[in-house]
This record gives structure tokens, C-alpha cells and sequence, in this order.
């Protein structure tokens, strides 16, 4: 079955006094899919993630959801992880996470049921009675994980979730985040982690200076790609790179020759040139990672 559109984001735009936070940027997430919303720090992110949650109002534009602009009925469905802390430190984990699902509408005994099921995957159930405080930076960010997902939200959006994490609790996150998306949540996730993010999205976003400066499926993207990235055999000598303008040598990993061949020239003949410069047991086309992609899209500040 096709994923439907869930979330459209349509033209918006906000604007602070003299500055223009976000520009006129639109994008569709799709159910059961995650949409990756990227950009470095000041470019619109988080203003982008307060009106798609109707904490702040487009000046222009529009924020739909499944057809009707997100109001606050819409958004009390909603599940959001923020970036930054939000739990009462002294209240105890199992307390708050109670209040904050009966909050959107769950019943107790629904809430009670969830609270230990999702508490159990996530290696936390032993921390129910303790609070916030009395937890470790992770163990906090899993309650609060928890507390954006105890409602069963139809959409999810996940403001660095990975946040305070070691990399067996990444693991144990993200098979949570797998389990909604089965469950055909839309997932709207902003993170600085490239590789996180290339991992468990579909879709993307890069946005720079308030403005989007790419977009779409993630992997029509790379295929569509104009540079192409070779890594072949490390040769004695690299003088055969002088008849391709513009290739580059990339930094060595595992040993090989990496190189970046600009438009105009093919791997073909790139391999033709390196057999005849040496002994070549390994040539391959290699996709740019979603870090080459930032990088290029995403401009330096002192080039504005």
C-alpha cells in the first residue's frame, strides 16, 4: 500500500520584527514514513516545528493535516519530543507520564497499561517510582520519548531524540520509532545526526536561511546526484586525475582512493585512466551520503 500524504506544510512564512524566520517553505510528510527537517542552527527549524504544532501562527501560508489546517483539536493528537527538557524533576516518572496521557484524552487504565509496556522496551521500568532528577541525562530524554508517544500520536515529531543517548539506547529508540511507523505514524524528526537521520528517513528538508534548498525523496535525490563519488584501488600515483578538471581527491577510508568527479566527466573513462595508471583491483560508484548532500546545499556564513 502507498503511504498517504498526512502532513502537508503549504507556502508559510514568519517573520519577527525585522527578521525573517522562515520563507515561504513548503514540504509533505507521508504516514508510516519519517520525514527528515534539517538545517543548521538560526535557519528556521524550530519556528517550522512551532507552527506545524500550532504553538505559533504563519503569517502566510498554511499547515495542513490530512486535509484541514491544524488547529488546537488537531494538535492535542499530536505527540512532540522537544529538544529541550520539559518533566517536573521532582514529581515521580510514573505521576507525571499518567497526568501528561490523560491530559490528550487517554483513560487511566489505558494509560497505565501503555506506561509499562513502553517503559519495559525501553529498559526504564525499574525508574518509574524515581524522579526526573534522580536520572541520568538518557533515562530523562526516554521518559520524555515516552511522554510523546503514550497517546499513540497519528503524528510524531522529534526534535534531536537521540539527545543524551549512548549508541544501545539509539538502538532501543529507534526500534520504537519503527513500531510507530507500523502503526502508520507520520514522523517529522529534526537532528544534526547525518547519519541517523540517512538511516530512518524517507523524505528530507534542508533548509538554510529560511528558505528550503533541498527537498524531496531522499533517494531520487542521491540517484539525481550531479558529482559522482568514486572509490577504487589505492594507485602509486594520482597523475592520471589531471585529465578530469575539478575531480578531487576525497580524504582515505579503509585504504582506498576516494574521488570526487565533477559533472561533464564518467566514471567510465575515470576507469579507463586508472587501469592504465596501475594494477586496479576495486572501482566503484559510490552515492554521496546525505552529509555530502547538507554540505553542499547548505552555505558557509560568511558566504551569504
Amino acid at each position: 500500500m502507498t503511504p498517504k500524504t498526512t502532513l502537508e506544510v503549504d507556502s508559510i512564512s514568519k517573520t519577527f520584527t525585522t527578521v525573517r524566520a522562515v520563507d515561504g517553505l513548503s514540504f509533505s510528510a507521508k504516514s508510516g514514513t519519517v520525514f527528515g527537517l534539517l538545517g543548521p542552527n538560526g535557519a528556521g527549524k524550530t519556528t517550522t516545528i512551532r507552527m506545524v504544532l500550532d504553538i505559533i501562527v504563519p503569517d502566510s501560508g498554511e499547515v495542513r493535516w490530512r486535509g484541514k489546517t491544524v488547529d488546537a483539536s488537531i494538535r492535542r493528537t499530536f505527540g512532540y519530543l522537544p529538544e529541550e527538557r520539559g518533566l517536573y524533576p521532582k514529581m515521580k516518572v510514573r505521576d507525571q507520564l499518567m497526568f501528561l496521557a490523560q491530559l490528550h484524552g487517554v483513560t487511566a487504565a489505558d494509560a497505565k497499561r501503555t506506561i509499562e509496556e513502553l517503559a519495559e522496551q525501553l529498559n526504564l521500568t525499574e525508574h518509574l517510582e524515581k524522579a526526573p532528577q534522580e536520572l541520568s541525562k538518557g533515562n530523562q530524554q526516554k521518559v520524555q520519548f515516552i511522554a510523546a508517544v503514550v497517546h499513540a500520536p497519528p503524528l510524531l515529531v522529534l526534535d534531536e531524540p537521540y539527545s543524551g543517548f549512548d549508541p544501545v539506547n539509539v538502538e532501543v529508540v529507534k526500534a520504537s520509532i519503527r513500531q510507530l511507523l507500523a502503526a502508520d505514524t507520520t514522523v517529522l524528526l529534526s537532528s544534526h545526526r547525518m547519519e541517523q537521520v540517512e538511516e530512518i528517513c524517507e523524505d528530507v528538508c534542508i533548509i538554510d536561511r529560511s528558505r528550503a534548498v533541498q527537498s524531496g525523496n531522499l533517494r531520487e535525490i542521491k540517484r539525481n546526484w550531479p558529482e559522482r563519488f568514486i572509490r577504487m584501488t589505492q594507485l602509486p600515483s594520482t597523475d592520471f586525475l589531471k585529465a578530469f578538471p575539478g575531480a578531487s581527491v576525497l580524504p582515505s577510508r579503509d585504504g582506498f582512493l576516494d574521488v570526487k568527479l565533477p559533472p561533464g566527466h564518467s566514471p567510465a573513462e575515470l576507469a579507463r585512466a586508472a587501469i592504465a595508471s596501475g594494477p586496479l583491483d576495486h572501482f566503484e560508484v559510490v552515492e554521496p551520503s546525505l552529509n555530502d548532500i547538507y554540505l553542499a546545499a547548505v552555505k558557509p556564513e560568511h558566504t551569504a
